[in-house]
């Protein structure tokens, strides 16, 4: 046995492994989430290995059982208090088979070697202080009997099917829950819907991906609501350790066991006062002992967009949820190491001493928005709530606490535009990127005062009649000094302000008056479109601010389409409904970038999609026989057969048309037949475009194209 010392308090952490590598490489990951870590090379000594320290977590090399690994497993869950130790079990091979036999001997999960360090870590983080919890029960050293019965935590085996098979005991004493009244029962039967609904998709989460899980629910008691945590650990092939404790009581008494002048009365947490003092405490001690401080600051996304939505009272209840969260998310350990405190309403600043390294902060980080990935429920909404984190180091980005509480919000600036992983530490690089951005947003909020904004349409060809079939339209942003600002740079930004709604609205409200004003009698009008973005697609009221446009305008409902992606629509849990709504009203929903996103034949079959583009990238390769070809006849033959209508875009070349138009696709979209018109410029380019193919008397494109050139212009 070798023990490795550790400050961090996660645990003990017992590795069972003969392979010096592998075992080396598990401490070492162990002991960056915090877990003290002892070694045992022995299978023989196994029992003496655990008699001591009071595991958290056991990691079992199937590479040392002399015979089966698994007689190996049973062995360690028939050892006393080891029932509910976190049990993971690395093997070579493992099939499916394997698998599902280690989870019948009540193994938690089975990792494939050579392992995967970032799947690995996910495991251990996923586990959270379960495991410390069953530990420190067992190191009461009472009889097994009683073992569960003092805890303020209940305890339950509960089955997938929902059904609390047995309680171990524990929060006797807590009359809201009434833990021994639940045994036997099923969950769907003891609490209330929304609570019982978050249980059991829980339970089939934790099931189906081995990890352990933790979530809050609230039950109302005769007086008042209570709050709970649950946490999950998965026990054998279809059960799960669930671990409830009251975190009602545990707030209550620390907002009133301290000062209220230095807690903040919605969250709980500290005053900014109150953490500024503590903030240069921890900086001072770290100038003295030559230790690491990191500041994290934490931004709680489209918040406003809740309060404005739902109210004041949800979005208070979500900022008070967030607190909990993050602060579950601590090292634990001297208090007098981290601090965390609400600034500016929705964000969070915490900070963190005795830094060691980068992977000590991705840590924490990384547990903070992993505690988000369960939706918040208050007042019958589903919140999904997403962080975003913006890092500083000291001494590397800052002597003292304004420079790293101002570079900490630089880096969570960047986050929210840059990032793909919603987090990023501060670099030097940074103040310039952010300094510009400062620059563009305040010019990008003249711009929508001073009109600076244009709307440019680029017509859809019909490759039947060679006529317009419709027309997108295009934002430009025409800056006085740099002229036309590029909308890659545009729409992050105006994403990450909020200025995204007003220009949405603008873009929305000038198409369709742009739309009406072209031959409002003409009944072959085409249709115009419009590219939403995520946040404009996820408005509570867009259908209603869709109509409002409409009738302000006087533009028929069929002559409208809005343009979505296929990622849109899997990452709104409301988009069936919305496309639903819109559907009814007339508007027409045309899928954007088809064959690059998640979607399937079954979303195109179920719902109302009108039209899809095919994306530019099958487009570009179609100009020579090849794959990208045969995808490209594959969707249109898959089109026509589902009754949808097929787009090209990114058409460029004449080759291209031909192709498209032998396939059966039914219009092209590209700088082939015109550039983006501007608004005035349309209404000649749609008669000179009904013109050419007037005067041809058939459907030849290359005459259209030239016509419509010439006469456009002219």
């Amino acid at each position: 046995m070798t023990p490795i010392e550790h400050n961090q308090d996660s645990g003990q952490a017992l590795v069972l492994s003969s392979d010096s590598e592998t075992s080396s490489l598990v401490a070492r990951l162990l002991e960056s989430e915090g877990y003290a870590t002892l070694k045992c090379t022995d299978p023989d000594a196994i029992d003496h290995c655990i008699a001591e320290p009071s595991p958290a977590v056991i990691v079992v090399d199937a590479a040392i059982a002399s015979g089966d690994p698994l007689d190996l497993c049973l062995t360690i869950r028939q050892l006393p208090g080891c029932d509910f130790i976190p049990l993971l079990l690395l093997a070579t091979d493992c099939e499916e088979a394997d698998a599902a036999r280690a989870y019948d001997r009540n193994v938690t999960t089975v990792i494939a070697k050579p392992i995967d360090e970032h799947v690995f870590k996910k495991h251990i983080r996923s586990l959270g202080d379960t495991g410390r919890t069953i530990s420190g029960i067992r190191a009461l050293r009472m009889p097994e009997s009683n073992v569960f019965q003092t805890m303020p935590d209940a305890f339950f085996v509960v089955g997938k099917d929902g059904l609390l098979r047995q309680y171990l005991g524990g929060a006797n004493d807590d009359s809201v829950l009434a833990p021994e009244a639940m045994e036997g029962q099923l969950i769907n039967d003891v609490w209330p819907p929304e609570a019982a609904q978050s249980m059991m998709a829980s339970i089939k989460r934790v099931l189906r991906s081995r990890d352990g899980h933790a979530f809050d629910i609230e039950l109302q008691g005769q007086d008042a609501t209570q709050a709970y945590e649950i946490r999950l650990l998965v026990q054998g092939r279809d059960k799960v350790l669930m671990i409830i404790r009251n975190i009602t009581s545990s707030a209550g008494n620390r907002a009133g066991s301290r000062d209220d002048d230095s807690r903040d009365a919605l969250t709980g947490l500290v005053t900014h006062d109150a953490f500024l003092t503590c903030f240069e405490s921890i900086l001072v001690d770290a100038r003295l002992r030559e230790r690491g401080v990191a500041v994290l600051s934490i931004d709680i996304d489209r918040f406003s967009r809740i309060n404005d939505t739902l109210g004041r009272a949800v979005g208070d209840a979500v900022l008070k949820v967030s607190g909990q969260r993050i602060e579950r998310c601590l090292r634990g350990g001297d208090p007098g190491n981290e601090c965390l405190t609400r600034v500016g309403g929705d964000e969070f600043v915490l900070v963190l001493a005795d830094v060691e390294s980068r992977e000590d902060v991705e840590s924490v980080a990384s547990r903070v928005q992993e505690s988000f990935l369960e939706p918040v429920s208050i007042e019958g909404h589903k919140l999904v709530i997403v962080p975003t984190i913006g890092i500083s180091l000291y001494p590397l980005d800052g002597e003292n606490a304004d420079e790293l509480l101002k570079n900490s919000r630089v880096a969570l600036d960047e986050a929210k535009v840059m990032s793909a992983h919603g987090r990023e530490f501060f670099s030097n690089t940074m103040k310039f990127r952010a300094r510009k951005r400062f620059d563009v947003k305040n010019e990008l909020r003249w711009a929508i005062e001073k009109e600076q904004l244009e709307l440019c349409f680029l017509p859809r060809i019909d490759l039947v009649t060679g006529r317009t079939a419709g027309l997108e339209a295009l934002l430009r942003w025409m800056h006085p000094l740099r002229g036309s600002v590029p909308l890659s740079e545009v729409i992050p930004l105006a994403e990450a302000t909020g200025l995204i709604f007003p220009i949405g609205e603008w873009v929305l409200r000038s198409a369709c008056e742009h739309a009406h004003s072209w031959q409002p009698q003409d009944a072959e009008a085409p249709s115009v479109s419009i590219n939403l973005s995520q946040q404009e697609f996820a408005r509570d009221d867009l259908v209603e601010l869709i109509r409002q446009s409409l009738d302000a305008s006087g533009l028929p409902a069929n002559r409208l389409e809005l343009e979505l992606t296929e990622g849109m629509l899997m990452r709104n849990r409301r988009a069936e409904a919305v496309l639903r709504d819109l559907h009814e009203m007339g508007v027409g929903i045309v899928l954007d970038d088809f064959g690059q996103g998640h979607s399937s034949i079954a979303n195109l079959t179920s719902l109302p999609i009108k039209a899809i583009k095919i994306d530019r990238a099958f487009v570009d390769g179609a100009r020579v026989p090849g794959e990208q070809q045969a995808i490209c006849s594959a969707i249109i033959a898959m089109s026509r057969e589902l009754g949808i209508t097929v787009i090209a875009e990114g058409v460029e070349c004449q080759s291209q048309v031909d192709f498209f138009r032998d396939r059966g696709c039914d219009a092209v979209q590209g700088f082939l037949f015109s550039e983006p018109l501007a608004a005035e410029k349309v209404p000649a380019f749609l008669a000179a475009c009904s013109q050419a193919v007037d005067k041809t008397g058939r459907l030849d494109l290359g005459t259209v194209c030239k016509e419509v050139r010439i006469k456009a212009v002219s």
